[in-house]
């Protein structure tokens, strides 16, 4: 991996586990009504703390603390909307790929002592050019037909010409399980990442064309 891309840090996150897989670069709206989860966010605006969104591996969103993967996102709150009776509505954005050394599970929430593996901030890696703009194209081509498969889909504004910004808006944008997006996360060479991307994006558009000619037939 490119040295300039990634300085390895260790630091201590809340986790929250979640049924979903969130990528760098994607906003998560939560309403948090757990009283456990209240004082997570609590604690996270009296200390500036970022979150580590996990999936859950075994267990539960509600009650008992649920198994995370190993590989999650940290986030910074955006927006907290209080209501009177102590629940919120957050909005949250995903900044960096961590990965879980030790859990501690003291408090009422997970903590994490995690590793940063990559974030949003990092500079574009020029040896990953040439993958990036094939990527790209099939990309593109994956949201115009998508487009026109699905009423209401709408392609990003933007894509990325950043590889790993490139990658990241991938995997939020591909329609795949949960159990894919997750393997596509815990990719940590982002070369890998945009190639097993491309197969992806190659078989979904291959579907989707299918799927737009038999409807048009």
């Amino acid at each position: 991996m490119n040295t300039k891309q990634t300085k390895i840090e260790e630091k201590t996150l809340p986790l929250f586990p979640l049924n979903l897989v969130l990528f760098p670069g994607a906003v998560l709206p939560l309403y948090i009504f757990e009283q456990r989860y209240r004082e997570m966010v609590k604690f996270c605006i009296r200390n500036e703390s970022s979150i580590g969104i996990v999936m859950i591996k075994d267990g539960d969103e509600v009650g008992d603390n649920a198994t995370p993967c190993k590989i999650g996102t940290a986030v910074d709150l955006v927006e907290v909307d209080r209501f009177p009776d102590g629940r919120m509505n957050i909005m949250t954005s995903g900044h960096s790929r961590f990965e879980i050394l030790e859990v501690d599970d003291e408090l009422p929430y997970l903590v994490g002592r995690v590793k940063v593996l990559d974030s949003m901030d990092s500079e574009p890696d020029s040896s990953l050019d040439a993958i990036a703009g094939d990527t790209r194209e099939i990309y593109i081509e994956y949201e115009t037909l998508s487009s026109f498969l699905m009423f209401g889909w709408l392609p990003p504004d933007e894509i990325p010409q950043h590889p790993q910004q490139l990658a990241y808006q991938i995997g939020t944008r591909l329609r795949i399980s949960l159990e894919e997006k997750q393997d596509l996360l815990e990719i940590r060479s982002f070369d890998e990442l945009l190639k097993q991307e491309i197969d992806i994006l190659k078989q979904l558009n291959k579907q989707i064309a299918f799927q737009l000619s038999a409807r048009n037939n």
